[in-house]
C-alpha cells in the first residue's frame, strides 16, 4: 500500500502542474479574514478539491446576509466592518475554479420560532422539542416550510452559490435518553388530527413500528420530502440553476423510521441532483456494502459522494485515505468529499486528498 500510496502522490504532483480539474468535496467552514481564505482556497486547488461545502447554519443562526435569522454571533462584528465572509470564499473558489455548494442545517428554528413559536415539532409526549434538543420546526405545516424556504432564497438569490446542501433536513433524534432516539418527534397538530379523524389512534400511545405507527411515520416522511420539492420549485422558479444535494447516514430504512429523512426517496423522485452519504465510521467491507445499498437505493439519476472521513480520527493516515476511496470508488460511489476541513488540517491529510482526487478523475464517467 504504500508503494501504491506514493505512486498516487507522485501522480497527483504530476496533473496538478498539468492542470487536472479538482473532483473532491470539502466539508469545512468559512475563514475570519481574506489573507486567510486565499490561502485556504489556494492549499484546495492545489490538493484537487473541486467543491466547497462550508456549513453556513447551527441552532438558528447563519452565515448570509437576511434578515430571516440571526447572522452568526462570532462574524457579526466582520460583517459590519464590511467583510463578507461567504462572499470572500465565493469569490476566491471561483476564481480557482472551485465550486461552491452551502451546508445548510434546515430543521433548527431559530427567528423563525421565536416569531411563531407554534411551529416548534413536539415530541411524544407532548413537549416542545427545545425541550431536549434542539428547537426545530415541523414540517407539518405549510406556512413553516414556507418560512425557511423564504430565509434558504435570501441565500440562492443573494450569493453566487452552485448549490445547496441540505443538512439536518428532518425531524430531530436524540441519544441522551433510549426513548428519544427513534421516533420520537414530530407529533404535530395536523399529524395527530388526522391520525384521530381519518384512522382513529392517537400516535403518541400506539407501539413504535406498529403498523398504526407507520400510517403515521408516513406522514412525517411526506411533509419532509415535501420541503424538498417545494425547495427545489422555489430555485427554479427564482430562475437560478443550481445543484440541490441531500445529505444523510447509510441506513436508509433506519433513516426513515428514526427522523423520517428518506433520501432515498428523494432521490427516486428526482428532488435532489447529488446525495453525500456520511460514511463517517464504517471501515473495511463495511464501507463497500453501505456504499452499494446507498448506490441501489438512490435509483441511477442522482450522483452519490461518500465521505473520507479525518473527523474524530476515523481516517488518521494518507495511506487509509487511499484504501477507502479506492472502496468508496468499487462500490458505486461516483465521487467523495471529506468531512472535516479541521481534522483535515490537524492530520495534515491534504496529500491524501490530492491522492484520492487522482483516483476519482482515473474512474470512466458513466
Amino acid at each position: 500500500m504504500r508503494l501504491k500510496t506514493a505512486t498516487l502522490l507522485l501522480l497527483g504532483l504530476v496533473s496538478a502542474a498539468q492542470g487536472a480539474s479538482g473532483r473532491i468535496g470539502l466539508y469545512g467552514t468559512v475563514r475570519e479574514s481574506e489573507a486567510e481564505t486565499v490561502a485556504y482556497i489556494q492549499k484546495c486547488r492545489e490538493s484537487g478539491v473541486g467543491t466547497l461545502l462550508p456549513s453556513l447554519s447551527g441552532g438558528g443562526t447563519v452565515v448570509w446576509k437576511t434578515d430571516k435569522a440571526q447572522y452568526y454571533p462570532s462574524l457579526k462584528e466582520k460583517l459590519d466592518g464590511g467583510y463578507d465572509a461567504l462572499e470572500c470564499l465565493i469569490r476566491h473558489a471561483h476564481a480557482a475554479g472551485i465550486k461552491v455548494i452551502p451546508s445548510v442545517a434546515i430543521g433548527p428554528g431559530g427567528l423563525i420560532l421565536e416569531k411563531h413559536p407554534e411551529w416548534e415539532t413536539r415530541d411524544r409526549n407532548g413537549e416542545p422539542s427545545g425541550k431536549t434538543t434542539t428547537a426545530s420546526i415541523t414540517f407539518a405545516y405549510l406556512e413553516a416550510r414556507a418560512a425557511k424556504i423564504a430565509l434558504l432564497m435570501d441565500l440562492v438569490r443573494g450569493y453566487d452559490v452552485d448549490g445547496v446542501l441540505l443538512d439536518y433536513c428532518r425531524y430531530p433524534e436524540n441519544g441522551k435518553t433510549p426513548e428519544a432516539k427513534s421516533g420520537f418527534y414530530g407529533y404535530d397538530a395536523p399529524f395527530l388530527d388526522r391520525c384521530k379523524s381519518e384512522y382513529g389512534f392517537d400516535p403518541r400511545v400506539v407501539p413504535l413500528d406498529s403498523e398504526e405507527w407507520k400510517k403515521f411515520n408516513r406522514m412525517r416522511i411526506e411533509s419532509v420530502s415535501a420541503f424538498v420539492r417545494e425547495f427545489r420549485d422555489a430555485t427554479r422558479a427564482s430562475g437560478k440553476t443550481i445543484q440541490i444535494a441531500g445529505f444523510g447516514d447509510t441506513d436508509p430504512d433506519l433513516e426513515a423510521q428514526t427522523c423520517a429523512r428518506d433520501w432515498a426517496g428523494w432521490g427516486r423522485a428526482g428532488l435532489i441532483d447529488d446525495f453525500y452519504l456520511a460514511t463517517y465510521v464504517e471501515q473495511g467491507e463495511k464501507l463497500n456494502a453501505v456504499t452499494e445499498r446507498a448506490r441501489k437505493a438512490l435509483g441511477p439519476k442522482v450522483r452519490l459522494h461518500a465521505a473520507l472521513t479525518p473527523f474524530n480520527n476515523f481516517v488518521k493516515t494518507n495511506d487509509q485515505m487511499v484504501d477507502h476511496a479506492q472502496r468508496l470508488l468499487a462500490s458505486g460511489a461516483e465521487e467523495l468529499w471529506v468531512y472535516r476541513d479541521d481534522y483535515l488540517e490537524k492530520l495534515d491529510l491534504w496529500a491524501g486528498v490530492k491522492s484520492a482526487n487522482e483516483l476519482v478523475n482515473a474512474k470512466p464517467k458513466p
